[in-house]
């Protein structure tokens, strides 16, 4: 964050905020979560379109789903008996890149230690349209 923006922050970050920063990392510290917000970052979905996404069961997106609703990271949009998830807003989407940029970063530089993983995360990264 440069100087000149320093002013519309607080000097130090209130209690509160501290802990609804860290329900936000924590729920996309989860790998069927982070899928899922992939996911949602491309488009919206069914929570059987993201079962399959994700690999997991359509039981097991709906927990994850309410878990991320809850800190508004992803949103329902009901159309007639079909409900469909789309990430909150741009926010969530650019929270996500961001995360993946880094990502990215740390692979440039640091030797990756669980296979190559930075052609495949250039590839998302080319894919992956604003909200």
């Amino acid at each position: 964050m440069t100087s000149d923006l320093n002013h519309l922050f607080p000097k130090n970050l209130p209690s509160d905020q501290a802990e609804m920063l860290a329900q936000i990392f924590a729920a996309l510290g989860d790998p069927t979560r982070t899928r899922i917000v992939f996911a949602l970052t491309r488009g919206e979905h069914s929570v059987n379109a993201l079962a399959e996404m994700a690999g997991v069961s359509a039981s097991a997106v709906s927990h994850h789903l309410a878990r991320l609703r809850g800190i508004r990271l992803v949103r329902a949009q009901r159309r007639g008996n079909q409900v469909f998830y789309c990430v909150d807003d741009a926010h969530v989407s650019r929270l996500y890149l961001e995360a993946l940029n880094h990502l990215l970063h740390v692979q440039a530089t640091l030797p990756v230690q669980f296979g190559d993983l930075r052609e495949e995360t250039s590839e998302l990264l080319e894919n992956i349209e604003p909200a």
